[in-house]
């Protein structure tokens, strides 16, 4: 008997939900990604299991798509503040079992917890939180688990990984993870390219399946954490 794949939907294609869309996908997840841009739904029509460009604030687009049997949903539309507040309330009253939302500031966090999402993420406000807690208790730091089945951690760039590119890595093949996000002093990449070189004082977002992602973090806490 197979196993039933988990159902994502990521609202929103900025960055996040790009980098987010991606990672997703390539675990094996089926990803349904949704924006009002038509040009940003093609880019990513590749890197997932359907794109849609449609307004996510009509509840009869998110019927017409199916919306309530997904396990997952990332709203990742933080600037419009009214739009990721409504598009978090349907999928609630849709009855999704796990409504994660992006905000942009304290404010908006709260109303999004208010009307029941179930994570809400500031990304440049955990990743300071992260960064403290990195320091206080190094090596890793598990961000979120989006399904029993993907996981998503951060760590400090190990020592075999130092100075090289993430062509030469080829982590995706030689870890089965993938690199999300890398926070550089203030600096913030997402969706890194191949010739990005991964330095030593970068603390790296990795997803992946949760039984990689366990394998690598179980490195990184051992005793020969910077020979990893």
């Amino acid at each position: 008997m197979a196993i039933k794949k988990n159902q994502y939907v990521v609202f929103g294609l900025g960055r996040f939900g790009v980098s987010l869309t991606k990672a997703l996908y390539d675990y094996g997840a089926e990803v349904l990604a949704i924006d009002s841009d038509e040009d940003k739904v093609n880019e990513i029509s590749q890197y997932c299991t359907h794109s849609v460009c449609a307004d996510a604030t009509d509840e009869h687009n998110l019927e017409r798509l199916g919306i309530n049997n997904m396990d997952v949903a990332i709203v990742c539309i933080a600037s419009n503040i009214e739009s990721s507040i409504f598009i978090t309330l349907l999928c609630k009253r849709m009855g999704i079992p796990k409504v994660i939302a992006k905000a942009s500031d304290e404010r908006h966090k709260l109303v999004l917890e208010k009307i029941g999402a179930d994570t809400v993420i500031i990304p440049e406000e955990d990743m300071g939180e992260r960064l403290a807690s990195m320091l206080a208790k190094p090596n890793v730091v598990e961000i979120m688990t989006l399904a029993e089945s993907f996981r998503m951690i951060e760590i400090r760039t190990p020592k075999r990984w130092q100075d090289k590119t993430l062509i030469e890595l080829d982590l995706r093949n030689t870890e089965h993870v993938n690199i999300v996000v890398i926070k550089r002093g203030d600096e913030i990449i997402t969706s890194p390219a191949g010739d990005c070189k991964l330095l030593a004082d970068d603390l790296i977002v990795i997803a992946g399946a949760i039984a990689d992602v366990q394998k690598l973090s179980n490195k990184a806490t051992g005793k020969a954490v910077a020979d990893i």
